[in-house]
């Protein structure tokens, strides 16, 4: 069965310490028969988004029929921000958003107008928008559903599907808001059974979090997906199919040629 890891990133180094390179994130993904990564940065959240988002591609590129990068801008930075957007949406490597509101210390609310401007021009591009959930103050899952709602146009990812806390209104809201899908990544197998009682398997997508572990939380992450005893076409739709639908990779498939960097010549080493 093919499988998407929906949540994934693949940085140089986080709060210091080094992360793994592409050639190892790789290799995890072999190890637990993975064939495909949306990867995000991590230091994109603290600084610099236009530099992380081409260093971002250039590792993708590397590998353009395994690994889809996701743009991170800083929506604080408003037109800045929508322009940043653009700039990175109009290269059609990039089929994703992801936002960390915790970490790049916002909430909704504060930058509603650039948020909203966001969505609208990540609707116009037709690609799907992660964002972390299921920390207060800035990333409660009601506050990432609460965008879904003002932007019924855009696809909305929940990244946690709230995590620990917010996991059995994560399954409320996913039925009740069509545009709000949720991808699981640290929930348990038995919240997957929840959630696709709830809310029906179409709405799930698999995550992991890996690259900022090795790959044994990439193989602890599936094992509780197996774990729920899933229908096969449920098993399919969480591990595949929900994914493929929203990166549209039947209408553009991955392939080996793709690589695109935007990077420009000499700015990298």
């Amino acid at each position: 069965m093919s499988i998407i890891d929906f949540h994934t990133h693949l940085d140089e180094a986080w709060l210091g310490n080094s992360l793994m390179n592409s050639e190892d994130f790789i290799a995890g993904l072999d190890k637990t028969g993975v064939d495909i990564a949306c990867i995000f940065t991590m230091q994109g959240f603290y600084e610099d988004c236009p530099r992380h988002n081409d260093l971002l591609l250039k590792r993708a590129d590397r590998y353009p029929d395994r690994l889809i990068p996701f743009v991170t801008v800083d929506p604080k930075q408003g037109a800045q921000a929508v322009k940043e957007t653009e700039r990175c949406l109009s290269n059609p490597r990039f089929r994703g958003m992801k936002f960390h509101s915790w970490i790049q210390s916002f909430a909704p609310s504060m930058v509603k107008e650039t948020m909203i401007d966001i969505l609208h021009c990540a609707a116009e591009h037709k690609v799907p928008v992660l964002f972390h959930d299921g920390t207060p103050p800035y990333a409660t899952t009601f506050q990432i559903a609460d965008l879904a709602r003002q932007v019924p146009e855009a696809d909305i990812v929940l990244g946690h599907v709230g995590l620990a806390d917010y996991v059995y209104p994560a399954g409320q809201l996913l039925r009740d808001i069509p545009n709000l899908y949720a991808c699981l990544c640290g929930p348990r197998c038995g919240d997957l059974q929840y959630l696709i009682q709830e809310a029906g398997s179409h709405k799930i997508l698999f995550g992991s979090d890996f690259g900022i572990a090795e790959w044994l939380l990439l193989a602890e992450r599936l094992d509780n997906v197996y774990a729920a005893d899933l229908s096969p076409d449920d098993l399919h739709h969480v591990l595949y199919q929900n994914a493929a639908r929203l990166l549209k990779l039947d209408q553009s498939p991955l392939s080996a040629a793709d690589a695109t960097s935007i990077v420009p010549k000499g700015d990298l080493t």
